[in-house]
């Protein structure tokens, strides 16, 4: 078996269970699956660059071939994405840097590469690829990897930002005081009713996003957000992201607020946690906009990931449900306005050497 065969194989085994049909190819290095979402053809372009050498000419002729073929089927709006299996990535290189949508896997490492100009997610198909070659490299990596990977490599850089933001805000806090001390967090910004109601502070609901009681506070939060935060952000991409994290958050203290104000209790609060249960919440609208599956996570193990997440804050002591329930909510909400199941608009419309659906 060819170097590289296996996974070819496993890419396209994953394509189709993620509902793509594979179709006829009249190039042999090229294969070509798609699906069909509404009055949208997402079409996945899988070429086998082991033994070939291809110039951005051919690559348009092929693209082309492909997309008169879907039109001939009375398909009007396409979607093409390309991923290139090849040990020269620089061949690749130079046809990727014009091809928004488009990946090169480099079989030679084992690794996914991603270019500025292309899409950080295609269909919701980037985790499981990446979960196929981190296998094909010899499995898992230990904890000091993934850390390490993360903070050199890392595979979602907002959510790495907004980790150290949180990081060094509780630092600074630290030094200065006592962060478990409400009334030293109230003066630096925490959230309270008696100063956003008396003394017109509403920046206290941005503020208060990026405090913590405590190291242990902090930690939790900032586990989560390491954990669900970089599959949302590839899914999302990085500017709908920081929306996503800044909105959700504010929509949880304001939330908090209201609660406050009904309960007639000044409750002083603070933390990421809004923002990671909007997280969490848009986690779930991608699900069901997927058909029920993003990556590994089916639609079950979303509704018991929600339902823990609720529960375990009902369950506890201390903890501001409002505002976890205002950020899921507004997450939830976000993830349906924000997610687009094929990203951006291929403009060129679908290519490549085969006959059809």
């Amino acid at each position: 078996m060819p170097a590289g065969t296996e996974t070819d194989n496993r890419i396209a085994e994953y394509l189709i269970s993620r509902g793509y049909t594979a179709v006829s190819s009249s190039i042999p290095q090229v294969r070509v699956f798609f699906r069909v979402d509404g009055e949208l053809a997402m079409v996945v372009m899988l070429l086998d660059g082991r033994n070939m050498i291809m110039s951005p000419e051919a690559f348009r002729a092929i693209k082309e071939k492909t997309s008169e073929m879907f039109n001939r089927k009375g398909y009007t709006n396409i979607r093409v994405f390309s991923l290139f299996l090849t040990y020269n990535v620089m061949n690749f290189g130079v046809i990727g840097a014009r091809e928004e949508l488009s990946w090169i896997i480099d079989l030679g490492t084992g690794r996914l590469c991603i270019l500025d100009n292309e899409v950080v997610d295609f269909d919701a198909l980037r985790f499981g690829i990446e979960s196929i070659l981190e296998e094909s490299r010899g499995g898992g990596r230990t904890i000091k990897e993934a850390i390490s990977g993360f903070f050199l490599f890392p595979k979602a850089p907002v959510t790495l930002i907004l980790i150290m933001i949180n990081l060094i805000v509780f630092i600074a806090l630290s030094v200065l005081g006592t962060t478990t001390d409400s009334y030293f967090m109230v003066e630096h910004g925490a959230l309270s009713l008696a100063k956003v109601m008396g003394n017109y502070e509403v920046y206290r609901v941005f503020t208060a996003v990026f405090m913590h009681f405590g190291f242990e506070h902090l930690a939790a939060n900032m586990l989560a957000l390491w954990v669900f935060g970089e599959r949302v952000e590839n899914a999302l991409g990085k500017i709908r992201f920081v929306l996503l994290y800044l909105l959700s958050g504010i929509a949880g203290n304001i939330v908090s607020l209201l609660v406050s104000y009904l309960s007639k209790e000044n409750v002083v609060s603070a933390g990421a946690s809004g923002a990671i249960f909007g997280i969490i919440g848009a986690l779930f609208a991608i699900v069901i906009k997927n058909s029920g599956k993003f990556a590994e996570l089916t639609g079950g193990r979303a509704v018991l990931l929600l339902l823990y997440s609720i529960f375990s804050g009902f369950s506890s002591e201390g903890i501001d449900n409002a505002a976890h329930i205002g950020g899921l909510a507004a997450g939830l909400l976000l993830g349906f306005l924000f997610y687009r199941t094929g990203e951006k608009d291929d403009k060129e419309a679908v290519s490549e050497g085969k006959e059809a659906p």
